[in-house]
């Protein structure tokens, strides 16, 4: 009886020592690499939406910059129409009459002008936000995108921002 039990101690001892050796190899190769590789996921996670932060917010300062030129644009031609009326009225009745021509045109050219501005203001905005978009984009996939795909991304985001040209 002495002998099976030593043996089976000794068995014991064996498995013990042989399961702790197997336990610290398993933490040593896989486990710790295993944190390494999750905490580097995650800090690239937190870096992918600190950047998509930025973008949107330098786009959302685009769209307001935006919105106050229009407001400029549209007092600008509030004043031009409001001076022409102004010296229509004070005209004599002979002149009133070429006035009123002369406002015309202006009020005519003003809107145009404010068309033409208002274009250029809409191409220089999709620009940018079409820079900020690329970039975004370009950040977030970590690759160079061809001019197609450039310009398929930058009009899904303008419809998704929810821009038109009028």
């Amino acid at each position: 009886m002495d002998i099976s039990l030593e043996l089976n101690v000794t068995t014991l001892v064996v498995q013990l020592i042989s399961t702790l050796i197997l336990f610290l190899l398993v933490v040593k190769f896989l486990v710790h690499p295993m944190k390494k590789f999750l905490t580097a996921r995650t800090d690239l996670i937190a870096a992918d939406f600190a950047a998509a932060e930025t973008a949107k917010n330098e786009a959302e300062m685009a769209r307001e910059e935006a919105q106050d030129n229009v407001k400029v644009a549209k007092e600008s031609a509030h004043q031009i129409i409001e001076s022409a009326k102004s010296e229509a009225d004070v005209k004599h009745e002979a002149i009133l009459e070429q006035a009123r021509k002369d406002a015309d045109l202006e009020i005519k050219k003003a809107h145009e002008e404010i068309k033409r501005e208002r274009q250029n203001m809409y191409a220089h905005t999709k620009k940018e936000i079409a820079n900020i978009a690329t970039n975004a984009t370009e950040k977030l996939i970590k690759k160079e995108i061809d001019a197609n795909a450039h310009d398929k991304l930058f009009d899904e985001f303008i419809e998704l921002v929810g821009g038109h040209h009028e």
